[in-house]
């Protein structure tokens, strides 16, 4: 899900196509009235007496662009709020970032936040969801000459996986959102976890990898995905966002219980700014700009991404499912009620 700066690569293969998936979610205002288990955006602003200024950590990518369509369009400012975005180079820098002090919300993916929290490591609270799948943001992909067409063909052979962040590895437990949602369709496919080789493996290392036949096959996401395919030719044996894990939440936004409680108001104009640009976001068009001004993207890249959807409202009985695949897949060791993490 996270962002590389392009350099040079080689022009796109012909026959190479991309879906652009996207979804606008619309709901009656009577229904988010209702607490029917969704969290809207608020158009209120800031009392004066409230804390104007937050730091927001973040890994610039696909998943996250909204948040800095919000800065660049000056949605926080609108609500009154002052926001300035620290870059992180990872998950786990930007989690003790939240945990310290040093910021106030964090953009993460939710296994590594849900794992923070069921060990009791930090006291978190659910701002709203950022990112959710479509088809084909995550896949298995392999070389166009491997042999491998199914997911039966990859018992026994070596996959990368982004490596782990908040999560230690073990076991052949899933260690990331990517490892936890292709294990979960594969084992649909017949195909169980241990009879395949895991390997951790920097996201920017992948398709060399790949090409170099150090590793059979990648679980990759944008822009990794076109990038693979550009560059390598290679091809989807598994989509890890279908079935079971079709319209998975990725990435939310959380801060911890403390924060949330003294700064209610500054949580509930952040949502509402955000949930805003979520909304604009349902047309390609400022997600693309983003990616070519604020992240570095060549504009041919981010016309060509598959990007999942923005949503613009918060479905705890989606994200909850989140939790339910974690706790299948002994990634934590009791049930989570993300009901319990929702910040009002």
């Amino acid at each position: 899900m996270r962002l590389v700066q392009d350099g040079p690569r080689p022009p796109l293969r012909r026959g190479v196509s991309r879906r652009f998936c996207r979804a606008a979610a619309c709901l009656p205002a009577a229904l988010l009235l209702a607490g029917c288990g969704l969290l809207g955006g608020s158009s209120g602003g800031l009392s004066s007496g409230d804390n104007q200024t937050i730091t927001v950590a973040a890994v610039p990518g696909v998943d996250d662009a909204p948040l800095y369509v919000a800065l660049r369009e000056g949605l926080f400012r609108q609500r009154g709020l002052h926001v300035t975005i620290t870059n992180y180079s990872s998950l786990r820098d930007e989690i003790q970032a939240l945990g310290s002090g040093r910021a106030d919300i964090a953009a993460g993916d939710y296994t590594d936040f849900f794992t923070k929290q069921s060990r009791g490591d930090l006291d978190l609270r659910l701002i709203t969801d950022g990112y959710d799948a479509s088809p084909n943001v995550m896949a298995v992909l392999t070389r166009p000459d491997s042999g491998i067409t199914s997911p039966q063909d990859l018992v026994d052979k070596v996959i990368a996986t982004p490596p782990a962040q908040a999560i230690r590895p073990g076991s052949n437990l899933p260690y990331s959102m990517e490892m936890m949602a292709t294990q979960a369709v594969l084992r649909t496919d017949g195909v169980g976890p241990t009879s395949i080789h895991w390997r951790p493996t920097p996201e920017k290392d992948m398709i060399s990898a790949l090409r170099d036949h150090t590793v059979d096959a990648i679980v990759a996401t944008e822009p990794y995905l076109l990038q693979a395919e550009s560059q390598l030719g290679a091809v989807s044996v598994l989509d890890s966002c279908s079935g079971v894990t079709s319209g998975l939440p990725l990435l939310g936004y959380f801060t911890v219980q403390k924060f949330q409680r003294e700064h209610a108001q500054v949580i509930r104009a952040f949502r509402s700014a955000l949930v805003s640009a979520q909304a604009a976001a349902t047309m390609r068009g400022p997600v693309q700009k983003t990616l070519t001004s604020s992240m570095h993207m060549n504009g041919q890249s981010a016309a060509l991404l598959t990007l999942g959807q923005y949503p613009t409202f918060l479905s705890i009985g989606q994200v909850q499912r989140v939790a339910d695949l974690m706790y299948d897949a002994g990634m934590i060791g009791s049930p989570l009620a993300v009901r319990t993490l929702v910040s009002g």
